[in-house]
């Protein structure tokens, strides 16, 4: 095992809105492609709004800095490969008009197999504003036979390189990766990279197509454009960029096929992408204008209902009152734009960034904690997740003849630092009751042992 810090180089961009308070959101993504000697070249990308991080005054300026640590598992053997950390500075003139990203990427080697992929960011000067992510992460055979498409990078920009030693290079390019996903505001357009392997005279025909089709979630096709290549080598690594402006707000699929009818070629890749405002300019209002502009105008009932109900962790009893008296939409849509826009700090922000970051939270303990017909978010420990966030630590006691199946979360940063305790009450269940917690606003109980017994 490996740990080190490093100082990592980074650029900024502007296109985002800025955003400071308690809270830090990272957005992270990674991307995967045909490195050396039968390895694949992991990409880790990141970026946090640098108003968002606490800087101190030096001199004129003021310096902050990120810390990103990242450890890659083997799924096998759950062996640690990889444990570093990665310095980043920041530093402004002016902490209070800085609309600045900081952006990052970091490469790992890795061969084929199976891993678990951790990357957690945090403000250097303040580790308690931290955010995390974690998956699972196939690398596949990068020599096996047949043509691959590699994952599809979303890019802010792609240029030709003036330094091969710049962290965005790949292919005498500068391919800045965009983590977030996000476009719209001054984004209208959403640049790729992706590439092609196994273009061999016998896998494929002098001549193939490559297409790009933009769909909604309901695989709806929205836009889409093909053109036709020339095969002239092994491999190739294709760019470009679409526009987006007449795109609505929400979700959309960038998706990429090769098709060769001659060879019975048809393979395809694709990639998940937000869109947020169809402005090019952007004016900053507030209040009534900026309800108008948001995706809610269009949210049905239903949806907005779905998205209530997995607000309550978060809504007083009050609050939850008046939701439930409203009759009309309009008016579900204005309660529930405006108690997202009134726990953003950054109030001239267009994007929901608490929203956002709630929600993730909810995504990630649907998936991560899923028990029997009931939704991750909604079991015990999904509730604990999306309240306090991921824990620092967890202790797992597997069943055996003597107790029960349970675990213990530890957090050093809530409340001073505290513990929740879940036991799988009923075995082999897999739906684990929260029994004890130091939190204020959780079950008390210090004698909550004598429920291990399994008998």
């Amino acid at each position: 095992m490996k740990r080190i810090l490093l100082i990592l180089l980074f650029v900024f961009y502007s296109c985002a809105p800025a955003f400071a308070g308690d809270n830090i959101y990272f957005n992270f993504d990674y991307a995967v492609f045909k490195g050396e000697d039968g390895k694949s070249i992991l990409e880790v990308y990141y970026s946090v709004n640098q108003k968002s991080l606490k800087h101190v005054k030096n001199g004129n300026n003021f310096e902050g800095n990120v810390l990103i640590d990242i450890s890659i598992t083997d799924g096998s053997n759950n062996n640690i490969l990889f444990s570093n950390i990665y310095k980043t500075p920041s530093v402004l003139t002016d902490t209070a008009n800085s609309n600045q990203k900081l952006i990052g990427q970091i490469n790992y080697l890795l061969p084929k197999g199976n891993y678990k992929l951790k990357i957690t960011g945090s403000d250097f000067n303040d580790t308690t504003k931290q955010d995390s992510f974690e998956g699972d992460l196939i690398i596949d055979n990068i020599e096996a036979p047949g043509i691959r498409i590699s994952d599809i990078e979303l890019s802010t920009m792609v240029r030709k390189a003036t330094d091969d030693k710049s962290i965005f290079y790949k292919n005498t390019l500068d391919v800045i990766p965009n983590p977030s996903g996000l476009y719209g505001m001054n984004l209208n357009e959403l640049y790729y990279y992706f590439e092609i392997y196994g273009l061999s005279a016998g896998n494929i025909s002098d001549d193939f197509y490559l297409s790009y089709i933009i769909t909604d979630l309901n695989n709806r096709e929205i836009m889409s454009h093909t053109k036709k290549m020339k095969r002239a080598g092994d491999s190739k690594a294709d760019y470009g960029k679409i526009k987006i402006d007449s795109l609505s707000r929400g979700s959309y699929v960038l998706k990429v096929s090769l098709t060769d009818s001659l060879k019975n070629v048809d393979i395809n890749n694709e990639k998940k992408f937000y869109v947020f405002n169809n402005q090019e300019n952007v004016v900053t209002q507030s209040g009534q204008n900026e309800f108008l502009k948001s995706e809610y105008i269009t949210m049905t009932e239903k949806e907005l209902d779905d998205e209530f109900e997995k607000m309550t962790y978060i809504l007083s009893d009050k609050q939850i009152s008046k939701y439930d008296d409203l009759t009309s939409v309009i008016d579900k849509r204005k309660f529930l734009y405006n108690t997202w826009a009134a726990r953003d700090v950054n109030q001239n922000s267009q994007v929901l960034e608490y929203k956002v970051a709630y929600l993730k939270r909810i995504n990630e303990a649907t998936r991560l904690f899923q028990e029997y017909f009931k939704e991750g978010w909604k079991t015990d420990r999904g509730r604990i997740f999306v309240i306090y966030g991921k824990p620092d630590d967890i202790e797992k006691y597997p069943f055996n003849s003597d107790k029960k199946s349970y675990e213990i979360w530890k957090y050093d940063n809530v409340e001073g630092g505290g513990e929740c305790v879940f036991i799988e009450l009923q075995s082999t269940t897999g739906v684990y009751w929260l029994v004890h917690s130091t939190f204020r606003s959780e079950i008390s109980n210090p004698d909550w042992q004598v429920q291990l017994d399994p008998k």
